[in-house]
């Protein structure tokens, strides 16, 4: 999806989990497609092990599938949002 675009805000924590700190950020979405599954590149150095999404007012946002290293599997409803927030731990 080319018209698909991300501004990451990253925010480093001093939590670790088993000596392995954790990282969240912050990814604001856009360009999503209405009625459809969308790969969204999430640029970040490893795969995601916590996602949650905050869809603009419309909503109707799904999760596909789970994050792999590369992407996050939104789909999005008929007349759902087309862009919003998932805040990911990675």
């Amino acid at each position: 999806m080319a018209g698909i675009t991300v501004t990451p805000n990253y925010r480093y924590l001093a939590q670790t989990y088993q000596g392995v700190p954790i990282r969240q950020a912050q990814l604001v979405i856009a360009g999503l497609v209405a009625g459809a599954a969308n790969a969204v590149p999430h640029g970040l150095p490893s795969t995601p092990i916590g996602v949650s999404y905050s869809p603009g007012a419309f909503g109707l946002w799904g999760q596909t599938q789970p994050p792999d290293k590369t992407n996050l599997y939104i789909t999005v409803g008929s007349g759902g949002a087309t862009a919003g927030t998932a805040y990911v731990e990675y």
